[in-house]
C-alpha cells in the first residue's frame, strides 16, 4: 500500500512537473512575439514621444527663450521709460511707484506754468484793453479832427470883439500916437481895449495857436494863425487855457486879462490885440462889429 501511494506521488509529481514544464513552454512561445513587438512599439512611441518632446523642448525653449528675454526687454523698457519730468527727476520708479516727491515738484511747476500761462494772457488781455484805448483814441482824434472849427481867414470874415471895453490906445501906423505911460508918441500895430483884471479873452475868430511868448512890453502873448496869411496877437494874458498846435474856436476862451506891463502902467489892465497880414500889421477895427 506504502509503495503504491508513493508511487503515485512521484508520478503525480513528475506529471505537474511535465506539464509545468510544457505550459512554461508554451507561455514563452505564445508571449516572445509579443515581447519582441513591444519593445517596437515601445520605441516608436518612445521615438514619437521624444520627437514629440523634442518639438515641445523647441517650443518651450523658444517661449522660454522668449520669456526670458521679454522680461529684460521690458526691464530695460522700462528702465529706458520711466517717466521723468522736465528736470530729469523719476516720476515712477521700477517698481511702478510714483515719486510723490517728483510729482509734486511737477504739480507745483504745472502751477507755475499756468500761473504764466494767466499773465500771459493777462498780459494779452491788456494788450487788447490798450489796444481798445488806442483805437478810442484814434476814434476820438478822428472825431476831433472832423469837429474841429474851420481855419479859414478872409477880407470878408466878421471877427467879435476879444474883450468887452473901452479902446484905449487905437491902431495906427499911418502917423505916430501918444502913449501916456512912455510918454511919447509912437506908432502903434495894435488897439489896447481896456478891461477889468481878471476879465475872459476869447478868440476873436477861427484860428491855430502858432507860438505863446513872454514878451516885455504885453506879457504873455498868444499867436494864432488864421489861414491865408492872417494871424491874430492877443497880449497882457495870464491863466491860459490853450497850447501851441491847439485849433479854436470863435468864442473859445483862450485866458484872462493879466496886470499889465511897465509900458501900460498909466493906460491900466488892457487887452493888446494886433492884427497882420503876411507878417504886416493891419487894422484889427476893419474886422470887427
Amino acid at each position: 500500500m506504502m509503495n503504491n501511494r508513493v508511487t503515485r506521488i512521484i508520478a503525480n509529481t513528475f506529471g505537474l512537473a511535465a506539464v509545468a514544464a510544457l505550459g512554461i513552454t508554451v507561455y514563452q512561445l505564445g508571449t516572445s512575439p509579443i515581447k519582441e513587438e513591444a519593445p517596437k512599439e515601445q520605441t516608436q512611441d518612445t521615438a514619437q514621444s521624444e520627437n514629440t518632446d523634442d518639438i515641445f523642448a523647441g517650443e518651450d525653449g523658444i517661449s522660454q527663450t522668449e520669456s526670458e528675454s521679454q522680461p529684460s526687454l521690458e526691464e530695460e523698457n522700462q528702465d529706458d521709460v520711466e517717466m521723468t519730468s522736465g528736470d530729469g527727476n523719476t516720476l515712477v520708479n521700477p517698481n511702478g511707484d510714483m515719486n510723490e516727491n517728483t510729482v509734486d515738484k511737477n504739480k507745483a511747476e504745472v502751477s507755475v506754468n499756468v500761473d504764466k500761462s494767466s499773465d500771459v494772457n493777462s498780459t494779452d488781455g491788456e494788450s487788447a484793453d490798450v489796444e481798445d484805448t488806442d483805437a478810442g483814441e484814434a476814434t476820438d482824434v478822428s472825431a476831433s479832427a472832423i469837429n474841429l472849427p474851420t481855419v479859414n481867414f478872409s477880407e470878408d470874415t466878421l471877427m467879435e470883439w476879444p474883450v468887452n471895453g473901452n479902446i484905449l490906445l487905437d491902431y495906427s501906423m499911418d502917423q505916430t500916437t501918444y502913449f501916456p505911460t512912455l510918454d511919447q508918441y509912437r506908432l502903434n500895430p495894435a488897439i489896447a481895449v481896456g478891461a477889468v483884471e481878471g476879465a475872459p479873452v476869447v478868440a476873436a475868430v477861427n484860428g491855430t495857436v502858432y507860438s505863446v511868448e513872454q514878451d516885455a512890453q504885453t506879457g504873455t502873448t498868444v499867436t494864432m494863425e488864421l489861414g491865408n496869411g492872417y494871424q491874430a496877437v492877443y497880449g497882457q494874458l495870464t491863466d491860459l487855457t490853450v497850447s501851441e498846435g491847439d485849433t479854436i474856436k470863435k468864442g473859445t476862451t483862450i485866458g484872462y486879462i493879466a496886470q499889465p506891463t511897465k509900458y501900460y502902467s498909466t493906460e491900466g489892465t488892457n487887452l493888446y490885440f494886433e492884427m497882420k497880414k503876411d507878417g504886416e500889421p493891419i487894422d484889427p477895427i476893419a474886422y470887427l462889429p
